[in-house]
């Protein structure tokens, strides 16, 4: 994968993370209608391993299987909740 693409990937996943922190209060909001009111929260959790991946290099952008591996294990493991996938150590 030619590196723009990779940057292209990095920049998205960045601006998803900001869009998640900044509608958590929403979500949580609209959650508690009907749920338990954490899905902002819980979506945050993961916006937070997602961007420390992003740091620490563990994110491999140029390999979309590896990629999307790795953000499949993140909602596994940080997203679990009422109806989630069980929490799972992913370090």
């Amino acid at each position: 994968m030619e590196p723009a693409i990779a940057e292209l990937i990095n920049q998205a996943l960045q601006t998803i993370v900001k869009k998640l922190h900044s509608e958590a209060d929403k979500l949580n909001r609209l959650d508690a209608v009907s749920g338990d009111g954490d899905t902002g929260t819980v979506f945050s959790r993961a916006a937070d391993t997602i961007a420390l991946d992003l740091a620490n290099g563990k994110l491999i952008l140029d390999c979309p299987s590896s990629l999307f591996r790795r953000l499949g294990l993140i909602a596994e493991s940080r997203m679990g909740g009422t109806c989630g996938a069980s929490k799972i150590d992913i370090d």
